[in-house]
């Protein structure tokens, strides 16, 4: 019970960080990114929060939430649907990480095996940097910018199967 009351207090307080998760302690600048950017990274750092308060409802379980761990060094915990058994599948928002420390932290959807990153997230890179923006089908998909760890920009734009748009 301790470690729920922990968890759920610790999630608590990443929801309320401004603006982003991944980047509570210093927030990176909108201002310097293209009005297309801005607007994938607002919509990311809004699904991050819903992902957020979705793997607190996770660990006290209830209707269409699941908490689990899979079988590649990865665990999740936020919406799914179906749930349970061997067709569960994530869907809605939640929060997936790798034990390499890796995560992703926004909307899911059917495909793959047990759900796909699909709509806009924030994916945190285990050498810290940051993507925030659309997902498909588990590919950077969309408008979205890349950031390194100390805030300035790798890349902002459009990405087609993860790839800067031509």
């Amino acid at each position: 019970m301790k470690s729920l009351i922990t968890a759920l207090a610790f999630s608590a307080a990443l929801i309320c960080a401004a603006p982003s998760f991944a980047q509570s302690v210093r927030p990176f600048d909108l201002a310097q990114l293209s009005p297309e950017v801005r607007t994938a990274v607002e919509q990311a750092r809004d699904a991050q929060r819903r992902a957020l308060m979705a793997a607190a409802r996770a660990n006290g379980g209830g209707a269409g939430l699941i908490r689990f761990e899979g079988t590649a060094g990865d665990d999740y915990a936020g919406e799914c649907s179906p749930c349970g058994g061997a067709a569960t599948q994530r869907s809605g928002y939640g929060v997936l990480s790798w034990d390499d420390g890796e995560f992703y932290a926004g909307a899911h959807g059917p495909g793959g095996d047990g759900g796909a990153k699909h709509g806009y997230g924030v994916y945190v890179f285990a050498n810290e940097g940051i993507y925030e923006g659309q997902f498909n089908a588990d590919d950077f998909e969309g408008y979205g910018v890349f950031w390194n760890v100390d805030g300035t920009v790798r890349y902002q734009g459009r990405l087609v199967d993860g790839q800067p748009a031509q």
